[in-house]
């Protein structure tokens, strides 16, 4: 069974992920020139990148969404995932 401390550390680490997603998937849309391009270049809608990375996110960036938009924008697994 995990103590409250270590409930606390896993806790953080998924927080920590979901918020270096989010900034990278903002990253991306700097250096795509704005939300529009990179859904093009992504497969996927405006409103559902605003939704996960936008100025007051609705959504989360699961497993499956991230490894999704690596794949459609020719990036290596795992990069939303690292610090940029």
């Amino acid at each position: 069974m995990l103590t409250k401390r270590d409930r606390i550390a896993a806790y953080k680490q998924i927080e920590e992920l979901r918020r270096r997603r989010a900034a990278n998937v903002r990253t991306l849309r700097d250096r795509a020139q704005g939300w529009t391009e990179l859904a093009q270049l992504a497969g996927t809608s405006v409103q559902l990148l605003v939704n996960i990375a936008g100025p007051n996110p609705t959504r989360t960036i699961g497993e499956h969404l991230a490894r999704k938009l690596e794949l459609s924008l020719c990036l290596p697994s795992g990069w939303l995932d690292q610090k940029h």
